[in-house]
């Protein structure tokens, strides 16, 4: 199993402060039968000074430390990148990074809203040959409210990651049922743990298979692992057609 967005890399942003959490993280996730991670350190973000961070050398340091500590965890590189208006010339220049350097990006919106020239910012990078793919979806507001504007994205062939943590409830109920909404309906085809710690912010892997097979069958967890593989191989995603979601006379988003 591969985790295509987690913050591993110590002391960088709001993941793990020191190389020993770095550590417990990594022995956590191979409990949970992951083989490798991307580590997706916050690029871009107003919160976090990381421009000066080689995510390359950062990553080939982790994975000869966790070699020595004879952790079996492959490390690739890569960023979860606030969406800005330079972001392909970014890509261009090396300055921005891709999902293992494959066509795959991984992008964040503001919490609360999705940017107004998203949709020509997408159509410009799949121009070059990139596929965004929206981070935690479900954890967006504007988009969690109406789920219209994830429609649109992925229809015009842009992707979306889920968090296991919003699968398992850690967010709340309202995040876990439109991360399942998004999910059941093709709005997402992605899910990663975006884990932090071994605290609360951590993996889940083992939990949200047991929720989603519960929810939407074996099958479908398959297909959200090779999904995540071929993300790594940079090979096609699968992706089912996108229904628009709707809603019962009580409010409750339809199964």
């Amino acid at each position: 199993m591969i985790d295509i967005h987690c913050h591993l890399l110590p002391a960088v942003d709001d993941g793990p402060g020191t190389v020993e959490q770095t550590i417990e993280m990594a022995k956590r996730a191979v409990e949970e039968g992951v083989t490798a991670i991307v580590v997706t350190p916050h690029a871009f973000h107003p919160q976090f000074e990381t421009e000066d961070l080689n995510v390359q050398e950062a990553a080939a340091t982790l994975q000869n430390v966790l070699r020595q500590e004879a952790i079996k965890l492959d490390i690739y590189p890569g960023q979860e990148i606030r969406v800005f208006g330079d972001l392909v010339q970014a890509l261009e220049d090396g300055e921005a990074l891709s999902l293992a350097g494959s066509r795959y990006v991984l992008v964040e919106f503001p919490s609360d809203t999705v940017p107004a020239y998203a949709e020509q910012l997408f159509f410009r990078l799949q121009a070059e040959g990139y596929t965004p793919v929206i981070a935690h979806p479900e954890r967006n507001k504007e988009l969690a409210t109406n789920p219209k504007r994830l429609m649109d994205f992925v229809s015009s062939g842009a992707l979306s990651q889920v968090t296991t943590s919003s699968l398992t409830g850690e967010f709340g109920q309202n995040v876990k049922e439109i991360a399942f909404v998004f999910l059941r309906n093709g709005l997402s085809q992605l899910v990663a743990s975006d884990a932090h710690s071994t605290g609360r912010r951590t993996f889940y892997w083992e939990e949200a298979k047991q929720v989603v097979t519960d929810e939407l069958g074996a099958g479908r967890w398959e297909t959200l692992v090779e999904n995540a593989e071929a993300v790594v191989k940079d090979e096609f995603v699968f992706v089912d057609p996108p229904i628009l979601p709707t809603k019962n006379w009580r409010g409750k988003w339809k199964k």
